[in-house]
């Protein structure tokens, strides 16, 4: 027998001992973190504290995993209920206390409306937002506003009132409730068929809504991504008055469902992120409205960070729209003005159809707070006021800032001024919030 056999057997019967060794006799692997014995909020003097620990999605008994603490204090932040959330752990026999230290923002404000333009269009009026009404994060919106507009074709002066409330997580389930009422008085002006042009008559229009509706939040993990799904039904109804006053349109019952993706995450001063919303209308005489329509619309956004600036973002928006249907007496949607299409008059496209699109560039300028933006955007519809019907696409470009006040929730302020590429009056200056 060869001198090296006896050894190779005595290393292969080691090896083969080692492997059926019974598991007990291995030491069982330690927990890598503390356990959690107990959770401390603190600054939350208005909201909730459930609507803090279901997003923090901790509990005692649970290893402090950091990574699990972070994803936790960020869903927390995209509340956009606070100003500063800080998470620390304080050492405690048996394992940490988690101390949830958290900045409130005000979330009762009574705000005044102002808005005008070169146009000579002037509206004013005042809003209420209730941001986390009774602690629980529902959202409770009332304006009241009056307007002039007399360069406009759809309307001369304007009086509308709207009331809207949305409740997440009713009862602690998954399921948020959505309503909205809203009245509109009008006079509009009477537009000439033969020259197409506006003419010194005038009657008066009245627009009453109200929408119902229930949304499943089928987002998951922390912080949250994925989609919330939803349906309703809303009453819509027209009507005229005066001499010049055309037939009514009536009213409508449709159905309503609505599909989202949110994987948006918020950072104080910006977004990161992406975030899908898709709404459908549909009405029919067989279910109790004067005419049928359908009526689509998408929206996307998405932010990403770039460059190691804080703060510094390029956004891209989307969306667009059509409606089918319909009493024909007006266009359902339009472009121009302080929002979209921004290098243009308010209304300066209108149709039943529409695209637009925008890629946006921030950096802060000095402060977080105060951001340099520039921008193009690209839009079209179906008609418009210089008569073309082939969804040609105009476009502008711009310079301005954007500001966010932070002590408040949701206020944003953009002013600049926007240049047009087709059409248009030349330079335009801008102004809105939200």
């Amino acid at each position: 027998m060869p001198p090296t056999r006896p050894l190779l057997q005595a290393v292969l019967g080691a090896i083969a001992l080692w492997a059926y060794l019974p598991a007990a006799s291995q030491a069982p692997p330690t927990p890598p973190w503390p356990r959690i014995v107990g959770i401390e909020l603190s600054g939350n003097e208005n909201t909730r504290d459930k609507v803090i620990l279901r997003e923090l999605d901790l509990a005692p008994g649970e290893p402090a995993d950091p990574a699990r603490i972070a994803r936790g204090r960020q869903a927390v932040s995209d509340l956009g209920l606070f100003r500063e959330v800080d998470v620390t752990q304080r050492p405690v026999d048996g394992g940490v206390v988690l101390q949830v230290s958290l900045r409130e923002k005000y979330h009762l404000l009574v705000l005044p409306r102002v808005d005008a333009n070169s146009d000579r269009d002037v509206s004013y009026g005042a809003q209420l937002r209730w941001s986390n009404v009774w602690g629980l994060n529902h959202r409770l919106n009332l304006s009241v506003e009056s307007g002039d507009y007399p360069e406009e074709r759809d309307r001369r002066e304007e009086k509308s009132v709207a009331l809207a409330y949305r409740a997440p997580y009713l009862f602690d389930s998954p399921y948020e409730l959505r309503t909205r009422l809203e009245r509109r008085e009008r006079v509009t002006p009477v537009i000439d068929p033969v020259s197409d042009e506006v003419t010194d008559d005038s009657f008066e229009e009245t627009f009453d809504h109200a929408e119902v509706g229930v949304a499943r939040d089928l987002r998951i993990g922390r912080p949250r991504a994925g989609w919330i799904v939803g349906g309703g039904v809303l009453w819509q109804r027209q009507d005229t008055a005066g001499v010049f006053a055309p037939p009514a349109d009536g009213q409508a019952v449709a159905l309503v469902g609505t599909a989202d993706y949110d994987d948006l995450r918020f950072h104080i001063y910006n977004e990161t992120g992406r975030r899908f919303s898709s709404r459908i209308e549909a009405a029919s005489r067989d279910l109790g409205s004067d005419y049928d329509y359908t009526r689509a619309t998408v929206d996307y956004v998405q932010s990403r960070a770039i460059g190691t600036t804080p703060h510094q973002t390029i956004e891209a928006l989307a969306s667009g729209g059509v409606l089918v249907g319909g009493p024909r007496s007006r266009n359902a949607f339009s472009l121009g003005g302080s929002s979209r299409m921004r290098g243009y008059d308010s209304d300066f496209l209108e149709g039943d159809r529409y695209y637009y699109g925008s890629l946006q560039y921030l950096r802060p300028v000095k402060w977080n707070w105060l951001r340099l933006m520039a921008f193009v955007e690209v839009g079209g519809t179906d008609d418009d006021r210089e008569g073309r019907r082939n969804g040609s696409p105009y476009a502008n470009v711009g310079l301005g800032v954007r500001a966010r006040l932070t002590w408040f929730v949701n206020i944003d302020i953009e002013a600049g001024w926007a240049y047009p590429l087709r059409g248009g009056d030349g330079a335009n200056f801008f102004a809105s919030g939200n």
